[in-house]
C-alpha cells in the first residue's frame, strides 16, 4: 500500500434527540457565554428557539446569530467575530447546513485574534493557533462541513475563496436526523447530491488514499439507496438518519482527499450565478464524468464507483448510474433559468481562477487549460429550465 495520511475525525453524537445532549457537551467544553451562528429560517421554525431554551435550561448563557442566508460573505463573518468577542464567547455552536457551519468554524478559529477574515483568505497567513472551542449541528445532510478543515466564504464581489486548516476542525458534532425532517424534498434532493459528489470524487480523485475509498464507497452505497426514499418520504426518520449518516461518510472522503472537476465546475458556476450548490455540483458532475472515464486515469477507481452506485464495475458504467441516481431524485438534466447568461468562455475563465483551478487539477487526468475549455463547453451545452 502506498503512505497516505488521515484527517481527524471530531467526536460525534448521533441519534434522533441527541441534540437533546448539546447542553452536556457545551458544559464539557467550557460553559457559555455560548454564541450560536445558524441559517436565518431556522430562527423561523424555531429550531433555534429549541436549543437556546434547552442551553438556559442548563444554567449556559448563549445568543443567538441567525444571520446565514445563503452562502455566507467575508464581511458578515468579521461582524459574527465581533460579536463572539463582545459577548465573551467560550464556545462557538454553528446550526444549519453548510453556509452556517462554515461561518462558525471560522469564527471560532479567527475571532480571539481580532483580525479581519480576509487576512486568512487563501491562506494567505496561517489561521491562529487558538481558536474558541467549536461544535458543529447540521440541519442538512450534503455537505459534511462538521467533518472538514475547509470553509468557503463569498467575497464583497460574490467570488467564492477558500479557508483550510485543521484549526478549522469542529470539536464535537451533534448529527440528529429529526433535524433534517422540515427540509423540503428538492433541498433534500439537492443537499443529498452534493454528499454523493463528495463521495464519488473522495473515491476517484488524484489524491484518493484506502481512507477516501472507504469513506466514499461506503457512503455512495448508502445514498444510493437512502437518499431516493428519503427525498419521497421526508418523515421517515430512520432515512433521514441513513443519509445524515452518508453525507457525514462523504464529509471524510472530502477531508481526506478532496474534491475535483465536479465541485471546479460548481464553484466556478456559483461565482457567476445564483444556483444551489448541491445542484449545481450534481449537474457539473453528470457534464463531466463521461470525459473523465474516458480516459486511462483512474479507471480502476471509477470503477469501484460504479459498482459502489450499482452499476457495473466498469468506469464506463459510472455516468450512467449518477444520472439514474439524479432522475430518482427528481433532479433533471437541466441548468436552471439563472445560467442562460453564463457562456462556456466565462465558465472556463472562472473554471481556472486561482481559488478553482485546483481542484481540477485533483482529477485522476489533470486537465489542462483547452481540456478545461472543453468541459466548461460540455457543461453549458446541458439544456436550460424555461424562464
Amino acid at each position: 500500500m502506498p503512505p497516505f495520511n488521515m484527517g481527524r475525525v471530531p467526536p460525534v453524537t448521533f441519534g434522533p434527540g441527541r441534540m437533546s445532549k448539546v447542553p452536556d457537551l457545551v458544559s464539557d467544553m467550557g460553559g457559555g457565554p455560548v454564541l450560536i451562528i445558524a441559517d436565518s429560517i431556522l430562527a423561523e421554525l424555531g429550531v433555534t428557539d429549541r436549543l437556546v431554551d434547552s442551553l438556559r435550561e442548563n444554567g449556559i448563557g448563549c445568543e443567538v446569530a441567525a444571520d446565514v442566508s445563503g452562502e455566507p460573505k467575508e464581511a458578515l463573518v468579521d461582524t459574527l467575530c465581533a460579536r463572539a468577542r463582545s459577548v465573551g464567547a467560550r464556545v462557538v455552536i454553528g446550526l444549519g447546513g453548510g453556509a452556517a457551519m462554515d461561518a462558525a468554524k471560522l469564527v471560532a478559529a479567527i475571532a480571539p485574534s481580532g483580525q479581519p477574515a480576509a487576512k486568512f483568505d487563501m491562506a494567505m497567513q496561517p489561521l491562529p493557533a487558538q481558536g474558541i472551542p467549536s461544535l458543529a449541528i447540521p440541519t442538512t445532510a450534503g455537505t459534511g462541513s462538521e467533518v472538514t478543515r475547509t470553509s468557503v466564504i463569498s467575497r464583497a464581489d460574490g467570488w467564492k475563496t477558500w479557508y483550510w486548516g485543521e484549526q478549522l476542525m469542529f470539536d464535537q458534532a451533534v448529527l440528529d436526523p429529526e433535524l433534517t425532517v422540515s427540509l423540503p424534498a428538492h433541498l433534500t434532493a439537492w443537499t443529498g447530491i452534493d454528499a454523493v459528489a463528495h463521495a464519488l470524487e473522495g473515491a476517484t480523485a488524484r489524491t484518493t488514499s484506502p481512507a477516501g475509498q472507504l469513506y466514499g464507497r461506503e457512503a455512495l452505497r448508502i445514498l444510493l439507496k437512502a437518499l431516493p426514499l428519503a427525498v419521497s418520504h421526508g418523515s421517515d426518520i430512520d432515512l433521514r438518519g441513513q443519509v445524515l449518516w452518508g453525507s457525514m461518510l462523504a464529509g471524510l472522503a472530502l477531508h481526506n482527499c478532496n474534491t475535483h472537476m465536479g465541485h471546479n465546475i460548481s464553484h466556478a458556476l456559483g461565482s457567476l450565478v445564483r444556483i444551489h450548490h448541491g445542484l449545481a455540483t450534481g449537474l457539473a458532475l453528470e457534464a463531466s464524468l463521461p470525459w473523465l472515464v474516458a480516459r486511462p486515469e483512474g479507471a480502476e477507481n471509477y470503477a469501484r464507483a460504479a459498482e459502489a452506485m450499482g452499476g457495473d464495475a466498469d468506469p464506463n458504467a459510472l455516468p450512467a448510474a449518477l444520472s439514474n441516481l439524479m432522475r430518482t431524485c427528481g433532479i433533471p438534466r437541466e441548468l436552471p433559468k439563472e445560467c442562460a447568461t453564463v457562456s462556456s468562455k466565462r465558465l472556463a475563465a472562472e473554471m481556472k481562477n486561482p481559488a478553482n483551478i485546483g481542484m481540477s487539477q485533483n482529477a485522476a487526468c489533470m486537465p489542462g487549460d483547452a481540456d478545461l475549455d472543453e468541459i466548461a463547453s460540455l457543461m453549458m451545452k446541458m439544456p436550460v429550465a424555461a424562464a
